[in-house]
């Protein structure tokens, strides 16, 4: 199982990416203006992320056709070294993806948002697809059993693509994931803190070094 940062502000990275348990660091061009990062400054940014901690990072092509991807990705590859290129689940981001992965570059079919959709993923040979959690339950559908179905399709076709999940808003949405089966998740800071948020180990912490102090005296 692996756990991502989905941002792209330094100062709520580092003391993350130090800990040494986070894999790696998920951009779009939103969390990049977000975070006042301008394309020509992203290399560097990279750069830093891989040298804070992050093993991998992911970073966004842009355009409408397939030849606009594949030369995104390439001008990507080229600057930033091996990043994961993330193309969108359309028919022109989906045919892009088989010459990229050929050609040795990991991508990321993002903003998938039913289980339908990880059958071309499969069989285009994408290393990872996102389902955006929150923006589904929006939409009225059910997120979690949506993506459920997807690590089914996956399971099924005993397929090599990872579901990575992001927009997940609270703690029970990563856990009831991870019960069916999906094992990797990319999440805002602010997750990480409340995902290690319980009173009653608060409690116990504080029983213990009561206990402690009491020993030492």
């Amino acid at each position: 199982m692996k756990l991502f940062i989905d941002s792209a502000e330094r100062e709520l990275l580092e003391p993350l990416l130090k800990t040494g348990l986070f894999a790696g660091v998920t951009t779009n061009p939103t969390l990049l203006a977000r975070a006042g990062v301008k394309l020509k400054e992203l290399p560097e940014f990279v750069s830093w992320a891989r040298a804070t901690g992050a093993e991998t990072v992911f970073v966004q092509a842009w355009g409408v056709t397939v030849e606009d991807y594949l030369t995104c990705a390439a001008e990507l590859v080229e600057t930033c070294g091996d990043v994961v290129v993330k193309v969108p689940a359309t028919p022109a981001g989906v045919a892009a993806v088989r010459p990229l992965e050929t050609g040795g570059v990991r991508t990321l079919l993002t903003a998938v948002y039913n289980h339908v959709q990880v059958v071309p993923a499969i069989i285009a040979g994408a290393t990872y697809l996102a389902p955006y959690l929150g923006r589904m339950n929006d939409a009225g559908l059910d997120g979690v059993a949506e993506i459920a179905q997807m690590q089914t399709v996956i399971d099924k076709a005993r397929a090599a693509a990872r579901i990575l999940v992001a927009s997940i808003r609270t703690p029970d949405q990563l856990a009831g994931l991870a019960m069916c089966g999906v094992q990797d998740f990319t999440i805002a800071p602010k997750l990480w803190w409340e995902l290690l948020s319980e009173p009653l180990t608060d409690a116990a912490v504080g029983v213990f070094d009561a206990n402690a102090r009491e020993l030492l005296s």
